[in-house]
């Protein structure tokens, strides 16, 4: 089904928006309420809206499924690696960088939550989408 030109206009312009305070959030989430999932959250509803107004195919274009598979599993491991760094410091998530990166190993903790949330959120409706792509 096409939307509307209203619609996809304005998702055009509310897009960028959401990536942006989405990008916001998984920086400075160590310092105010908000952090990885909320920022992956809004990451992955951007491409909904994005795939609500264009459709899935051509949405599926500009993100493929296998990149999005990808950022999905290199963003898994990065957590764990993060962990897994930390416990060869000392501790399992010591907060190893904070002498070099502000708020440390956290906003990369962030970072790392944020693309496995969107991409996870994505992944789901990339599947529905397909489901219903069918019928």
């Amino acid at each position: 089904m096409k939307m509307s030109l209203v619609v996809r206009t304005t998702t055009k312009l509310i897009a960028p928006f959401l990536v942006t305070y989405g990008a916001y959030l998984t920086i400075y989430g160590y310092e105010s309420p908000g952090g990885g999932f909320q920022a992956g959250v809004l990451f992955a509803v951007s491409v909904i809206l994005l795939m609500t107004a264009y459709g899935y195919r051509r949405t599926k274009k500009h993100f493929p499924l296998r990149t999005v598979q990808l950022v999905e599993s290199a963003s898994a491991l990065w957590v764990v690696g993060i962990a897994l760094i930390g416990l060869a410091f000392g501790a399992f998530f010591l907060n190893f960088l904070r002498l070099y990166i502000p708020g440390g190993t956290v906003m990369t903790f962030n970072i790392g939550v944020a693309l496995k949330v969107g991409t996870s959120f994505v992944l789901v409706f990339y599947v529905l989408s397909r489901w219903v792509d069918r019928d």
